[in-house]
């Protein structure tokens, strides 16, 4: 390097210029640009020798093609701005021959504290290597374009089965290109990606990269496959197609897609049996040739258990539903579509190779039945719930009258699934009759018990009128026989109206009545068949109700009965009324044992008596609460009640008050 002794150079302009030195660097000063120094390197970029120290850079580079360069540097000195070039192009002569050299030319001038421009620096940096390295990627990139380009109209003559095919392996193509670009995106994609990928190597598929998911499928780790031929680091696959699937797409160059391929991987110390989704694709170079095998693996053996236990499960269910003779329907909601199983149309009284609709199917409920069964379903749709109903149907070839029972629920639209009301439908024909012969039993057994019940009771009555003349132990045991013929009454009584229930015999006598005056009765009556309980009424306010009088009675006095039995001796029972938005409430609460709640739904059905070590000998046929139930509901009232174990029961009905 040469530098001259004129130069006034404090530290900061030193140290800029050492930060600079490892380019071809000058420094120039004043307005005819004097060059005070020049490494080594811009002297060589000049073409020069050290004799130019000191000359104006005109004197110095007199050459037509450098004119244009010294007006910028004098641009600099005058302006104060920079310049900068990149990748300037500059012809040279090397070795006879003429050869195109780039170079980032930066030309700075420095200023005083005064803001005066004192010097310029100038450097060149050569980057040719790398602009001929971008120009030979481009050629590269843009020969693989055409490449790719050739295979695509190659690929236009395969039939539309391969399409799935060619656009997989576009996919593989731009893929191949963005791997050859850069080998740390290569990397980057190898182990973000969330299925297993491996690159084999050559024709001896030598593992060059793998990711954790593949090494997951393979039971393997990364140390003990990698730089090894795919046979040796996995000799399981020995006896499998795998290893001539792959030796075929290396020799072909046609890629191989294997969907649920079934494979014996390894697991532990022996090996499992397991199914994937694999890729196999041939990596080219630039030039075309085929350097290796990318293999793209998706493990499917959970979902293929899967979907095989739900075909399993369907079978099964298909199978189950045909054993217990049922009946499936479906309906699709936008179309109205009816989707029926030949039992459902037998059962409707059509052939079961019959196509019927869902008008065909409603047009055979029994018209009294028709629109309580229209009403329930739309309810079931509407509010997302149950649909549980019981009603009969008339063939409608045969005209044969058949009991059903039809269950069911709404499935909400889904992606690719539209909105359906389905379910399945049972014969029930058998039950129905059977319960109405029961019922037609308990009818007649229950009218012929009241005749020699009423004349019992009429003989004891007339002896109570006459107990002057007995003993008290008498006058004891014949009140007991009255009670006693109370209750067979009130149970023939229950009997009756459960039949008239299911025969829709009920009628309601309705009438407006004081709803306290009621209590008072039931209360007092009440009264007669306890005295260890304490029956208190804490509501005596008018109230004014429409309903039928006896029948409220009797839920009131089942209410207090059941109260009076399920209570400890000595306890209180609270009897309570009062009108609630539009309701008039009826509350019995006791303080006895309890009911559990899963029994509390369960209290209101018929036949139904908690099974425990406090009820073993109370005595009851589970049909008290059931014909509460159903007279409430005949009022179009609600019915429930409210219990903590061990604390007591509140039961409740609610009346509308008009």
């Amino acid at each position: 390097m040469s530098l001259s002794s004129t130069l006034p150079l404090d530290n900061r302009l030193l140290s800029e210029i050492l930060a600079l030195s490892r380019d071809a660097t000058a420094i120039y000063s004043g307005e005819e640009i004097v060059i005070r120094m020049a490494n080594d390197k811009m002297i060589r970029f000049w073409g020069k020798n050290s004799d130019v120290i000191g000359l104006h850079l005109a004197a110095a580079l007199p050459e037509p093609e450098q004119q244009e360069f010294i007006a910028m540097i004098r641009n600099v000195w005058c302006t104060g701005n920079v310049y900068h070039a990149v990748e300037k192009p500059v012809l040279r002569q090397v070795n006879g021959r003429i050869e195109t050299f780039y170079f980032d030319i930066t030309c700075r001038a420095l200023k005083d504290d005064n803001s005066n421009v004192f010097c310029i620096i100038h450097t060149v940096t050569d980057v040719t290597p790398r602009v001929k390295l971008h120009l030979t990627l481009k050629e590269k990139e843009h020969e693989r374009f055409l490449l790719n380009e050739k295979l695509a109209v190659s690929y236009n003559d395969l039939s539309q089965a391969n399409k799935e095919l060619t656009e997989m392996q576009e996919q593989m193509s731009g893929l191949h290109t963005r791997l050859a670009d850069s080998e740390a995106l290569f990397k980057n994609i190898f182990a973000q990606a969330p299925l297993g990928l491996t690159w084999l190597r050559g024709p001896e598929m030598i593992i060059e990269e793998v990711n954790d998911p593949i090494l997951k499928i393979w039971g393997r780790t990364a140390p003990e496959v990698l730089g090894k031929p795919i046979r040796k680091a996995r000799p399981e696959l020995e006896g499998q197609t795998i290893l001539d699937r792959l030796h075929r797409v290396y020799s072909t160059g046609i890629i191989e897609v294997n969907a649920e391929y079934r494979v014996l991987l390894k697991d532990g110390d022996g090996l499992r049996e397991a199914y994937v989704n694999s890729v196999y694709s041939p990596l080219r170079d630039s030039a075309g040739k085929i350097q290796g095998i990318l293999v793209i693996i998706d493990e499917i053996t959970e979902r293929i258990a899967e979907r095989q236990r739900r075909e399993l499960m369907e079978e099964q269910f298909r199978i189950s539903v045909e054993s217990a003779e049922l009946g499936t329907w479906f309906v699709n909601l936008d179309t109205h579509e009816l989707i029926s199983s030949p039992r459902l149309r037998e059962i409707f009284g059509f052939h079961p190779d019959d196509e019927i609709t869902l008008t065909d199917a409603v047009n055979q409920i029994h018209e009294d039945y028709r629109t309580a069964v229209s009403t329930a379903i739309h309810a079931a749709i509407e509010n997302e719930t149950s649909y549980d109903m019981e009603y009969p149907v008339i063939g409608y070839h045969d005209g044969k009258l058949r009991w059903v029972r039809a269950t069911g629920k709404l499935f909400p639209p889904k992606p690719g699934h539209p909105p359906h009301f389905s379910g399945v439908l049972t014969d029930i024909t058998q039950r129905k009759t059977e319960e109405k012969r029961k019922h037609d039993f308990i009818a007649i057994a229950s009218h012929e018990l009241k005749t020699p019940l009423t004349s019992a009771k009429a003989y004891v009555q007339i002896l109570l009128k006459h107990r002057a003349r007995l003993d008290n132990n008498a006058v004891n045991m014949l009140e007991k026989v009255e009670g006693q013929i109370g209750k067979m009454h009130s149970i023939i009584r229950g009997f009756l109206d459960v039949a008239r229930l299911d025969s829709s015999e009920i009628q309601l006598n309705k009438n407006s009545f004081i709803i306290s005056e009621l209590l008072e009765e039931c209360v007092s009556e009440a009264s007669l068949f306890t005295r260890r309980h304490e029956l208190v009424v804490q509501n005596t306010d008018t109230i004014s109700v429409i309903a039928d009088r006896e029948k409220i009675g009797q839920v009131i006095t089942n209410f207090l009965s059941n109260a009076i039995k399920y209570s400890p001796t000595e306890g209180k029972i609270f009897i309570n009324c009062q009108e609630e938005n539009g309701y008039v409430s009826v509350y019995v609460t006791d303080l006895g044992i309890g009911v559990h709640p899963g029994d509390h739904q369960k209290l209101f059905t018929r036949f139904y008596r908690v099974e425990n070590q406090h009820t073993q000998t109370i005595s009851g046929f589970g049909i008290g609460l059931y014909l509460c139930a159903e007279i409430i509901r005949l009022h179009h009232g609600t019915i429930g009640l409210d219990s903590v174990m061990g604390q007591g029961s509140t039961f409740y009905f609610k009346l509308p008050k008009n």
